[in-house]
């Protein structure tokens, strides 16, 4: 039953209810109807019982009051009048009277009481006038007569109020079948309001409790819950709309997917770009960055925004003006300071459109150049160790060899001069300026042509020891302290030996000729490092970038080729050189030198 309910339709459920208060207000009517039909019944009773029993009760009553009336005024008259003919009189009229109206059966008795008393006047008292005994007639009518009449009239008295009673009996079953029905139709009203309230409130309620969790879930899917569903409803006419918002539902959900893929991967092209870009709606001043932005600039949107709207900072302001300004620009060079130093971006700028192509706001990109710079100073460095290079090609054999003529006849003429004439052509001054000359041709052809490492397995304590001893000679006030690991080395033992030779060299310079230089090592999983330290006064600020910059030097006398050419070296052995501190009280520079691999 709850099943068939349950697949009834709404306007089905509707008609069914009115179907059935229809067959209970039908079904009040056969009883209103056989409500009428008892007081018909009761009605008929009155009509053929009560009214006709009452109305000969009083006739009946009526004659004998006048038969009474008749004989106690002729017992007043002391017998004088013609009894007998009055009474018969009277008798002859009532009859004439009530002939039309039959007597009820009920009352049979009391007429022929009636009968015996007209009997008895008739006879027995018209007897007695006929012999002339007065007193005898009035006795018998007071004794006999009166007595009989007045207990008649009493039973007669009685009679009328039993059919009063009857009569009020019947009155009263009125009453019961009105009040009876009466109270049925409000019984029957009283159930029909309360069961068309339920029923109302049950059809109601499962058509209005899914329309609400209809609508509660339609305004969470409206707030971006995609994707959720309705359960199935038992009302046919709510199922197709369910089945609709469940369509609806995951359309939206599978567009909203869609869109929120594109735009996920779009963002993800746009993040993945190592171009910086920041976008400004003029409309909504709203500033977008992408991940490249926020790491080349080190700033979040928030502090983007704010930076815009003060029209940025001292420090970098030539590139907030770009940012802050209504104008395009192109491809220029800005320098930008960051906690890791100064770089350099290339900064572009132009509208931004909307798909109308109206203007709304700019878009701003810029990359990190600062690589490529230094890679144009690289080039530029190269540039110049071509012609370097070049140079020290060429005077190679042009300089050396007439520099070799001069250098032995200076070395004669030193030899067979006096000290006088020594000191007073000053050879030792001369000597010692070919020989810085021979230097810086050697490194010159160093530079152009080092050659690639002819390695051998050495250890770099025996390289050490070919010519330390030659330079702790020349410069006593150096001290030496070398603690190194004898660890086997595949390397060039002559290019390695420049390299510490120029290492070396540049530290007593920086000494002053007199200091302790430490030379110790350290071996690792992957490679032997090597730390070179002096007491010098270190390397200032201005020259950290340009250490190994071609003729880059704080010397007077120096020529700026001995590091660059020592890097050249290490790192032609898969090495590294790095400056690994520099003070007030010395230079460390450390030398990443490989391991043999092992077999």
């Amino acid at each position: 039953m709850k099943k068939i309910i349950r697949d009834m339709s709404f306007r089905s459920k509707i008609l069914t209810i009115l179907l059935i208060f229809t067959l209970i207000f039908s079904g009040f009517s056969l009883i209103l109807v056989q409500s009428i039909e008892d007081i018909t019944q009761v009605s008929n009773k009155i009509k053929g019982t009560n009214i006709p029993e009452l109305f000969w009760l009083s006739q009946i009553e009526e004659e004998l009051d006048v038969k009474e009336y008749i004989v106690e005024s002729v017992i007043d008259n002391d017998m004088c009048c013609n009894l007998v003919e009055d009474y018969q009189n009277y008798e002859a009229q009532s009859s004439e009277e009530l002939e039309e109206n039959s007597l009820p059966k009920s009352l049979d008795n009391f007429n022929k009481r009636v009968d015996l008393l007209d009997f008895v006047i008739v006879n027995n008292v018209q007897g007695l006038l006929n012999y002339n005994d007065k007193k005898g007639a009035e006795e018998y009518i007071k004794f006999n007569f009166l007595p009989q009449l007045t207990k008649l009239q009493q039973e007669i008295q009685a009679a009328k109020e039993a059919s009063y009673s009857k009569l009020n009996g019947h009155s009263n079953t009125f009453t019961d079948i009105i009040k009876g029905s009466l109270w049925l139709l409000m019984f029957v009203t009283t159930l029909a309001i309360g069961l068309s309230i339920l029923v109302s409130y049950r059809i109601s309620a499962s058509l209005t409790n899914p329309i609400e969790t209809m609508i509660g879930k339609v305004d969470r899917i409206a707030n971006g819950q995609y994707g959720l569903t309705l359960h199935s409803t038992n009302q046919l006419e709510l199922q197709h709309l369910t089945l609709s918002i469940n369509q609806m539902s995951r359309r939206l959900k599978e567009s909203f997917n869609t869109i929120m893929n594109d735009k996920i991967y779009r963002e993800q092209i746009l993040n993945s770009l190592p171009v910086g870009i920041i976008t400004i709606n003029d409309k909504t001043s709203e500033i977008s960055l992408n991940t490249s932005a926020i790491k080349l600039l080190n700033k979040n949107k928030e502090q983007v925004k704010e930076l815009v709207s003060i029209q940025g900072d001292e420090v970098n302001e030539e590139f907030w003006r770009i940012l802050s300004s209504k104008k395009a620009c192109k491809h220029t060079k800005v320098p930008f300071s960051t906690p890791g130093g100064q770089r350099f971006l290339l900064v572009s700028k132009t509208e931004l459109l909307n798909q109308h192509h109206c203007v709304i706001g700019w878009i701003m990109n810029f990359i990190d150049i600062t690589e490529t710079d230094e890679l144009e100073k690289r080039i530029h460095q190269s540039e110049k160790l071509a012609v370097v290079g070049e140079m020290a090609a060429g005077a190679a054999h042009e300089i050396r060899n007439p520099l070799a003529v001069v250098h032995g006849f200076l070395s004669l003429m030193n030899q067979s001069f006096s000290v006088q004439h020594r000191n007073q052509y000053h050879m030792p001054l001369i000597m010692k300026e070919i020989e810085r000359i021979n230097v810086i041709i050697e490194e010159m052809l160093l530079l152009s042509k080092p050659g690639a490492p002819i390695k051998k397995e050495a250890y770099l304590e025996d390289i050490l020891a070919e010519f330390l001893p030659l330079i702790i000679q020349s410069t006593e006030e150096i001290e030496f302290n070398i603690k190194l690991e004898r660890t086997p080395l595949y390397v060039d033992a002559k290019q390695i030996k420049q390299v510490f030779h120029n290492l070396i060299r540049n530290s007593i310079e920086a000494m002053g000729g007199k200091g302790v230089i430490d030379i110790y090592s350290q071996v690792t999983e992957k490679d032997y490092q090597v730390f070179l330290k002096d007491c010098g006064t270190g390397i200032s600020p201005s020259m950290l970038k340009t250490i190994y910059d071609p003729f880059s030097s704080s010397k007077e006398s120096g020529t700026g080729l001995g590091l660059m050419i020592v890097k050249r070296i290490v790192e032609n052995h898969q090495g590294s050189i790095d400056l690994f501190e520099t003070s007030d009280s010395g230079t460390t520079f450390l030398i990443h030198l490989p391991l043999p691999k092992k077999e």
